[in-house]
């Protein structure tokens, strides 16, 4: 008889056994690089012999691939965060010349001289790698990869909704304009001017550039999902004295006040 059976423990490295069974005898093999060894005790007890100089090494990996920290350049000034939305088709891009600014995902390939490159996804990387690795600016995520280039800040993963004060993580909210403004605070800034935060899709295109190799962000994600998070960061932003202003005419994001482009490009 031959059949599948789950490890019980704490140990979630440890996923699936394979037993095959001949009487009382159990002969296991386990699917996993980090197990060198299966015994089966008296009362068929699978017993776990864990390759521990494996484990280990793996562990400093991931210890040492979170090896960024955000500097605080940009302290007292206006922050640009261009995101993706509809709303930007159409945008002046030359307005943003000589202002300090953040890029999230594609839109490094649309203002390629952005200060700033950010992503969640680490999709995004494998997606854009030449443009992400000729980019001469600073590059941020929160998503470790071994495959990135040696210029890559990886910071942690923070809370999922509000402000991270420590300088090597983000909180998340779920969506990579969440971070991105977490990270306009730890650079400094003591305004940060939304570009494209429309948090929702026309039903035809999500995006102002063509997309993603994915389908595009539904609107109930958009409501379940992402939204929720963006009231306790104003919040958290108020009390630390720092303005953000949405300019986006189509936005759901109500927490932030709204203004147009030609008021949002006046800022120094």
């Amino acid at each position: 008889m031959r059949r599948i059976r789950k490890l019980s423990g704490t140990d979630k490295r440890i996923p699936i056994i394979k037993e095959e069974r001949a009487g009382n005898i159990i002969r296991s093999k386990v699917i996993n690089k980090n197990v060198t060894k299966v015994t089966v005790n008296p009362n068929n007890i699978p017993i776990v012999t864990r390759n521990e100089a494996r484990v280990n090494m793996e562990s400093q990996h991931n210890k040492n691939m979170y090896n960024g920290k955000v500097d605080p350049i940009w302290s007292g000034e206006t922050v640009y965060i261009i995101g993706g939305g509809p709303s930007l088709a159409g945008f002046n891009w030359k307005g943003l010349e000589g202002k300090k600014t953040i890029a999230i995902n594609k839109a490094l390939i649309t203002y390629p001289n952005a200060d700033v490159v950010y992503w969640t996804d680490s999709r995004v990387y494998r997606w854009y790698t030449q443009e992400i690795n000729r980019f001469k600016g600073l590059k941020y995520t929160i998503k470790g990869n071994a495959g990135y280039a040696p210029d890559v800040k990886v910071l942690k993963r923070g809370v999922k909704f509000g402000l991270e004060e420590a300088r090597d993580r983000l909180a998340h909210g779920n969506n990579s304009g969440y971070a991105a403004i977490n990270l306009a605070y730890l650079l400094g800034a003591k305004r940060i001017i939304l570009l494209g935060y429309d948090m929702k899709n026309d039903g035809i295109k999500g995006h102002y550039h063509d997309g993603y190799p994915v389908p595009m962000t539904s609107d109930k994600i958009y409501r379940d999902q992402f939204l929720p998070g963006f009231e306790i960061l104003a919040e958290k932003l108020k009390e630390k004295k720092v303005q953000v202003y949405n300019a986006s005419p189509i936005s759901n994001i109500k927490c932030f006040p709204k203004i147009n482009y030609e008021k949002a490009l006046t800022f120094r």
